[in-house]
């Protein structure tokens, strides 16, 4: 059975790494000198590629606006993201 390390990341939140993949996060932090925390945080924030589900669903409906097939992704991304945080 592989070992894991825990890594308390707030009162609330725990993640279980295998050993290598913890001791190679606490080699990055420290080599940035920075907390497993504030690396593991940078990296989910990081602006990696987002899936390409929206973008092949895009086009395949009518919004009923003219304007909107036009309108960048990323554009409408956001506005999906304040209709669902409302």
């Amino acid at each position: 059975m592989p070992s894991h390390t825990r890594s308390t990341l707030g009162a609330m939140s725990t993640i279980e790494l295998p050993d290598d993949v913890a001791a190679a996060l606490a080699a990055a932090a420290a080599e940035r000198g920075v907390s497993e925390a504030e690396l593991i945080a940078e990296l989910v924030k990081s602006d990696r590629p987002q899936p390409a589900g929206l973008d092949g669903f895009l086009g395949c409906m009518d919004s009923g606006d003219p304007e909107w097939a036009g309108t960048d992704t990323k554009v409408l991304r956001k506005a999906a993201d304040v209709r669902r945080s409302a």
